[in-house]
Parts: C-alpha cells; sequence; structure tokens
C-alpha cells in the first residue's frame, strides 16, 4: 500500500469508530441532505425571487433520503477497500 492509501486507511479508520448509523446521518442525511437543500433553495430564490416554505420542506426530505443512501454506499465501499488483510505467512 501506497503512503496516501495507508493516510486514507488510518483515516477511514477513525472514522469508522462513529459506527455506520451515525457516520450515515452525519455525512449522509445532516451534511448532504441540508446542503443540497440548501443549494437548490439559493437557486430558486436567485432565478425567481421566491422563496416557497413547502419546496424547501420537501428538498430537505427528498435530498435527506438521497443522501442516506450516498453515505450507505460510501460506507461499504471504504469497507471493502480499506477492510485489514489477513497476511499470508508461509510456514
Amino acid at each position: 500500500m501506497s503512503t496516501s492509501n495507508e493516510d486514507k486507511a488510518a483515516k477511514w479508520q477513525k472514522t469508522r469508530q462513529l459506527g455506520k448509523a451515525r457516520y450515515v446521518m452525519y455525512y449522509g442525511v445532516a451534511m448532504c441532505g441540508i446542503s443540497l437543500a440548501v443549494l437548490f433553495t439559493a437557486i430558486e430564490w436567485l432565478t425567481q425571487q421566491t422563496l416557497t416554505p413547502s419546496w424547501f420542506t420537501i428538498r430537505i426530505i427528498v435530498f435527506g433520503i438521497i443522501g442516506f443512501f450516498i453515505a450507505n454506499f460510501r460506507w461499504d465501499g471504504n469497507e471493502r477497500k480499506y477492510a485489514p488483510r489477513p497476511t499470508n505467512k508461509k510456514r
């Protein structure tokens, strides 16, 4: 493993301590979902000069669900990528 991969693996081991549920809720639902909802609401404001509270609520829900799945797939991918590999010792 190169130094970069070793650094990423060490960072993943630290992040992994959060647990899958907390990781998915924080990075997926909170960070991704809320960020995208705010971004698209800002785009709506800039292009149409209107804010619709019901659309903001819908965006929070939809992007939260999308973020949930994205973070779930990222967790699984990182688990496969940085899983400790057994060492083969020859006798």
